[in-house]
């Protein structure tokens, strides 16, 4: 099985599922992710916004040429989008899409 090394946060020890701004500072760690499972959850988002934009080709008078998601890449290789621009800077990976 093929892995990459990547950046995350270390699993929780508390029961708690807390995600967001409210969840606990955790400590970094380098970990191993199965390709395959990092390659099937950056599918799933990214065609996920692709439905989510498919009409959103213009506004106004403006066309729309480029969005720019940042998603985050869990222990496990789950990837979720990042909600709040003050996280932006914490290492995510960005999808950017252009026309």
């Amino acid at each position: 099985m093929d892995t990459i090394p990547f950046l995350v946060r270390a699993p929780s020890d508390s029961a708690s599922d807390t995600r967001g701004l409210f969840r606990k500072s955790q400590e970094i760690v380098g970990k191993r992710i199965p390709v395959d499972a990092l390659k099937t959850n950056l599918q799933s988002v990214s065609q996920s916004v692709m439905t989510i934009l498919q009409d959103i080709k213009q506004v106004g008078d403006f066309r729309l040429k480029e969005v720019t998601f940042h998603v985050e890449v869990s222990a496990e290789g789950g990837v979720e989008l990042i909600g709040t621009a003050s996280v932006g800077g914490k290492g995510a990976v960005s999808l950017k899409f252009s026309e």
